[in-house]
């Protein structure tokens, strides 16, 4: 199979290149890591785009997005890299395949701001508050309708928080949810931008690889018509998070919580979650939070 992946240097895209042994892989990204041979620039340019699909296509992973801190800083190229790329990627790969698999990943910021008592489905509507979130749902919708005209098998994944981003995540406002664990591991003062009640949705990079390279093979008929499915994920309070990290590395937390009402609504303010259609589709989250901490832990 050949399979363009976008965003390939990147922290997910890292994960997901290993398990794509066998497979003919062309990455791409503004700048390759070591050792990995592809096709380096910028996604949005229209020469890099037609280089990737010169000989044809089966399946595309498209990781390559920027940051929400990024976009709101720069919300122009936000619009070129989250949203123009996208829909310019589709359409190399309709016309360089026979109707080939988009997998995209999307992001629970499509959900924007969610009542806590309120428990999220696979029925919630769409509602971002943020331009992030908004490119997203805009380019889960416009690849939704590229499915239905048939040019393409598109499945969008709407991933959660994903843990432990290497250094500090720059560019992203949920960072401290990545530091925290090497913070805590040895033993260092850490302060939370949340209280100890909050709830973050939360997956580990590992699990969240799994589940794009999964998304390759899911026959079409067991997929909802809006092609977009919310990936299970766990939902630990901060204060059991803190415990499972300094349990899982022997240490004793050193946390202060200074919540900022803002910062815990955006990214450690979620309700119960039911991902059924996910979930019946193969899809799956870490199956504890001492898995999650302890995949986690590889990488802090």
């Amino acid at each position: 199979m050949r399979i363009i992946v976008t965003g390939a240097s990147g922290f997910l895209g890292q994960a997901v290149l290993p398990l794509l042994a066998g497979h003919d892989v062309v990455a791409t990204d503004l700048m390759l890591s070591p050792g990995v041979i592809g096709v380096p620039g910028d996604i949005a340019d229209p020469q890099l785009q037609a280089a990737l699909f010169a000989d044809g296509c089966d399946a595309v992973l498209h990781l390559a997005s920027m940051p929400g801190a990024a976009v709101a800083a720069n919300p122009a190229r936000g619009w070129q890299v989250n949203l123009h790329a996208a829909h310019d990627l589709a359409a190399q790969a309709a016309r360089a395949g026979n109707r080939p698999r988009f997998v995209f990943a999307s992001s629970i910021a499509v959900l924007g701001e969610l009542p806590p008592d309120r428990s999220v489905d696979d029925a919630t509507p769409l509602a971002p508050v943020s331009d992030y979130g908004a490119l997203k749902a805009m380019a889960e919708c416009w690849l939704a309708r590229q499915h239905r005209t048939g040019a393409l098998s598109v499945i969008s994944l709407r991933l959660p928080g994903l843990v432990a981003r290497p250094g500090a995540g720059e560019g992203f406002g949920s960072a401290f949810l990545s530091t925290m664990f090497g913070a805590i591991a040895a033993g260092r003062h850490v302060e939370l931008p949340v209280s100890a009640a909050a709830t973050p949705w939360l997956m580990s990079v590992r699990i969240a690889a799994d589940n794009m390279v999964h998304a390759l093979g899911v026959p079409d008929l067991t997929l909802p018509d809006i092609r977009a499915l919310t990936l299970p994920a766990l939902r630990p309070r901060m204060a059991e998070l803190v415990a499972a990290i300094a349990a899982h590395a022997g240490t004793q937390p050193q946390v202060h919580y200074n919540r900022q009402a803002a910062v815990e609504q955006a990214f450690a303010a979620y309700p119960p979650l039911c991902s059924q259609a996910a979930i019946a589709a193969g899809f799956r989250s870490d199956e504890t939070l001492a898995a999650l901490v302890a995949h986690a832990m590889e990488l802090s």
